[in-house]
């Protein structure tokens, strides 16, 4: 198997070759960042045709930058390429952005791009540089890069995001493209998006058994009461379906809208909300005033003095007395005689 050409000390024996002959040096870490990206593009058979952004293609011999290919850095720098196996043209910026730098780049035919964003310090020693390598006494250039660990794990990155992605499928003796391995159900999704129309909230309290269900019904007997003139014979045995029976065509004490089954469970047979259980969920509030009327053909006996309210008593049939409005409210009488508008 032949051996890896992006190997760190394989960088750093050919770093030095592609700096200009007179002009050796790295001034910043940003310089060395960019001379080592070269460095890879130089070994993966990528030739430099610039060092700006849009001038005219240029040869440059062994792929060695020109003097002034750092005149902007540490801020800016600007590098452009083709390679035999793509008719593309690539170009590649490295920009210092505080204490991070960027690595843009793309194919300027296809408006393909990748980026790379890297801690500066995490790759470069700071106190190394300005760094001469021409220096009898300068120490190895590794340790511009912290350690060769370093430099194998900043060629990884660039490898995965931006060498496979501008150009996929590069052959060359000794390299592999490398899985990426972030990608996957891992990774984090997207924030939901909120509903176009809010959902209506719900009451804070329903009570059960509002609509209690009903009896079993004997579907033959559907609608037979409104053919019937007449109430059921009080003296039949009970029909297996209760809802057989009822009065008829005409309402009576006995018809099921005067159940007990559709008054709910409230005390004396009222549902939960007053009267005859047949308000619908919540539709008269508590103390509000209501005029239960229940069936049959006279009203309830008056209340004795000290048996309370006088709407709750039961007449004949369970009969409840209205509250007849054409009387005085309770009270009133004596209010008005204290204002003096009586």
């Amino acid at each position: 198997m032949p051996a890896n050409i992006l190997d760190a000390s394989a960088l750093l024996q050919t770093l030095p070759n592609v700096l200009p002959e007179g002009k050796k040096k790295l001034g910043s870490q940003q310089d060395g960042i960019t001379a080592l990206i070269h460095t890879v593009f130089t070994v993966l058979g990528f030739r430099l045709i610039g060092t700006d952004e849009s001038g005219p293609a240029n040869t440059f011999d062994n792929n060695v930058l020109p003097e002034n290919w750092n005149q902007h850095g540490p801020g800016n720098y600007a590098l452009r390429y083709r390679h035999e196996q793509s008719s593309l043209e690539f170009l590649v910026k490295v920009v210092k952005l505080g204490g991070r730098t960027l690595v843009n780049s793309i194919a300027i035919e296809t408006d393909k791009t990748a980026t790379l964003d890297i801690s500066t310090n995490d790759f470069t020693s700071p106190s190394f540089f300005p760094h001469d390598l021409t220096a009898s006494d300068a120490p190895p250039l590794v340790h511009g890069f912290i350690s060769s660990n370093r430099i194998d794990d900043f060629v990884s990155q660039l490898k995965l995001s931006t060498l496979q992605k501008l150009m996929p499928g590069l052959r060359k003796e000794g390299y592999t493209e490398q899985a990426d391995t972030n990608a996957g159900p891992s990774q984090p999704r997207a924030p939901e998006a909120p509903p176009a129309r809010p959902r209506p909230e719900q009451p804070p309290f329903v009570p059960e058994d509002v609509f209690p269900r009903a009896s079993p019904r004997n579907p033959l007997e559907i609608g037979r009461r409104d053919r019937d003139p007449f109430p059921a014979n009080p003296f039949a045995p009970p029909p297996l379906f209760p809802d057989a029976s009822g009065d008829g065509m005409f309402v009576g004490p006995s018809h099921p809208i005067f159940g007990a089954g559709m008054r709910g469970r409230g005390p004396g047979g009222q549902g939960p909300w007053g009267g005859d259980g047949f308000l619908p969920p919540l539709g008269a509030p508590p103390g509000a005033r209501f005029d239960p009327i229940g069936p049959g053909p006279l009203p309830g006996p008056p209340p004795l003095p000290g048996q309370g309210n006088p709407r709750r008593n039961n007449g004949p049939f369970g009969a409840q007395n209205p509250d007849n409005d054409e009387f005085m409210p309770p009270g009133y009488v004596s209010i008005q005689q204290h204002t003096g508008r009586l």
